[in-house]
């Protein structure tokens, strides 16, 4: 009795953990001109989109060192105004698709259960999203979450479900994950998990990763060692392991560097298949004989395709920062491969006419996107360069950013500069800006059956956009 009398006192005596709620509203206005010319079909693609955002960022302790949290977004979407071309190839108003209409979804971004055994172990399990390159515009070593935007790093918090060990020790952590593969979702919420559903069995494999990194602080510098074990999770690879890393230490006080990569034989990246992408008549011939337009040609290949990045940082006085960093591919399209690929790009304008399911000559995937992105970004090629600069407190509470990035392949690149200004301590307005630009002909491939031509990042089916955001924090 005195136990329980002890243990109700305890119980009413401990006090009551608070739980944190935050947030924001957000509107988002966008215009962007289609590209009705390019190789990529516009009559689905409103150049006037509105978005309605509802976040909510709740944590909740059931405990000292164990809490729940959650990152949830309702949002709202409108569209109008699709241009297309008509059977001369005129510019015309094409009418308005379902997705113009006003429609909720949900993205839930994060949700987990955090807890701490004791100071030297952790456990997690839920939804979150966890990044351990040290990338800023792109992470070579990130197969787990929904990809990030180079433009604005920072926008994309959807994560990946899964369960989570870790064991951080002063100079040393030990991590250990398992993510199970969503295979399908309707409107943001997972309908399946790991295997694919008796109504819809497409395989009998269980769609996993499994994951391993050990993380030091060596002579002031980061260092990771990752490992990772995969299962038909996010491409076409079976049972395969790779290994990754990541170095980053800052070197005379200002200058940082930091380098990330991921190195495993073979590639899945779907190559375009030449001899059916020469011309008409070969993608009709491969059509009806029933071949592939592309195909994982390199899926089993013995030799090692690495994704490296390299990078620098540099704080300026005045709190600017000047990043620079460089992408390399080994699986990457080269330029012959590139061409084929812009082949079966045309083809998608053509393949009706000649009765082809234009999905068999598209070589684009699809992912999960997490939250609607400003600008999606899939390299295609071998290399790249990425430049940032951020220039903020101008007047006190103005901050100017602008992204540079560029195919050095054929150099073509995209600009997106934007403005921001914190009106308030809880409201922040953007204007911000994509314009892409065209590479040299000497460097780009030509589109069929043309004098055209057209370099990698010049195929996006816009010819700029400029996006109008208020977000009010609560």
């Amino acid at each position: 009795m005195r136990t329980l009398l002890a243990s109700l006192f305890f119980l009413t005596a401990a006090p009551v953990l608070a739980a944190e709620v935050t947030g924001y509203v957000e509107s988002r206005t966008q215009y962007q001109r289609s590209r009705v010319t390019g190789l990529l079909p516009t009559d689905s693609q409103p150049e006037l989109q509105q978005l309605l955002e509802l976040n909510v960022q709740p944590r909740q302790e059931y405990r000292p060192g164990g809490f729940v949290a959650a990152d949830l977004s309702l949002l709202l979407q409108a569209s109008g105004r699709y241009r297309g071309l008509n059977a001369e190839g005129r510019e015309i108003s094409v009418s308005e698709r379902e997705s113009s209409a006003a429609k909720p979804l949900l993205s839930l971004n994060e949700l987990y259960v955090s807890h701490e055994v004791v100071p030297q172990l952790h456990l997690l399990a839920g939804k979150k999203r966890v990044i351990w390159g040290a990338g800023m515009a792109f992470n070579p070593t990130d197969l787990i979450n929904p990809p990030k935007d180079p433009t604005d790093p920072n926008f994309q918090r959807a994560g990946a479900y899964m369960v989570r060990v870790e064991v951080p020790l002063e100079n040393y952590a030990f991590t250990l994950l398992a993510s199970p593969a969503v295979l399908k979702q309707q409107n943001g919420l997972p309908q399946a998990l790991l295997a694919y559903p008796n109504w819809d069995k497409k395989d009998d494999e269980l769609h996993y990763l499994v994951a391993a990194r050990a993380y030091a602080l060596v002579a002031d510098a980061d260092v990771n060692l990752m490992l990772f074990h995969s299962n038909l999770y996010g491409d076409a690879f079976e049972d395969k392991t790779r290994l990754g890393f990541s170095f980053s230490r800052y070197f005379f006080t200002d200058y940082e560097l930091h380098v990330e990569g991921l190195v495993g034989f073979g590639a899945a990246r779907r190559y375009p298949v030449g001899e059916c992408l020469e011309d008409r008549l070969s993608a009709v011939g491969c059509g009806l004989r029933g071949e592939a337009f592309f195909s994982t040609k390199r899926l089993d290949e013995q030799k090692l395709r690495p994704r490296v990045l390299a990078g620098t940082r540099y704080m300026f006085g005045d709190e600017s920062l000047l990043s620079v960093e460089y992408l390399y591919q080994a699986d990457g399209l080269k330029r012959d491969e590139l061409q084929h690929y812009v082949n079966g790009l045309g083809l998608l304008r053509v393949a009706r006419d000649f009765g082809l399911d234009p999905s068999v000559v598209d070589p684009r995937g699809s992912v999960d996107a997490g939250l609607p992105q400003k600008f999606s970004f899939e390299p295609l090629g071998r290399h790249y360069a990425f430049l940032s600069y951020q220039k903020p407190k101008i007047r006190d509470d103005f901050t100017f950013n602008v992204v540079v990035m560029a195919s050095l392949q054929d150099l073509s690149g995209l600009i997106s500069p934007s403005l921001s200004w914190a009106a308030t301590e809880w409201m922040t307005l953007s204007l911000s800006g994509f314009v892409p630009w065209q590479g040299p002909d000497s460097l780009a491939v030509r589109v069929p059956e043309s004098d055209t031509y057209v370099s990698e990042l010049s195929l996006m089916p816009l010819e700029y956009r400029g996006l109008f955001q208020v977000r009010l924090f609560y």
